[in-house]
C-alpha cells in the first residue's frame, strides 16, 4: 500500500489525526483504569504501531519511522542535540 504521507498535512488529515488519538487516549485511559501497568500498554502500542507499519510498508520501515518520532519529539522538547 505505502500511503505514508511526508508532506504537510491537509486539514482533513489533521482532523482525522485528532479522531485518532482521542479513541486511542480513550481505550488507554480504560486500560488504565482497569489496572493494565504502563509498561503493558506501552508495549502493546509498540507493537500494534510496528505491526501497522509492517503491513502497510513492510518490517524494515519500523525503525525508521521510530527514529524519526524520536527525532521529532527531541525537537519539540528542544533537546534536538541529544541522541538518547
Amino acid at each position: 500500500m505505502n500511503k505514508w504521507n511526508e508532506k504537510m498535512p491537509t486539514a482533513e488529515q489533521i482532523e482525522m489525526t485528532r479522531r485518532v488519538e482521542t479513541a486511542i487516549a480513550n481505550e488507554i485511559n480504560l486500560l488504565a483504569r482497569e489496572g493494565v501497568p504502563v509498561a503493558c500498554i506501552l508495549t502493546g502500542l509498540g507493537l500494534s504501531i510496528a505491526d501497522l507499519i509492517t503491513c502497510q510498508a513492510e518490517a524494515s520501515a519500523v525503525a525508521p519511522w521510530f527514529e524519526k518520532q524520536a527525532i521529532l519529539v527531541r525537537t519539540l522538547q528542544g533537546d534536538a542535540d541529544n541522541p538518547n
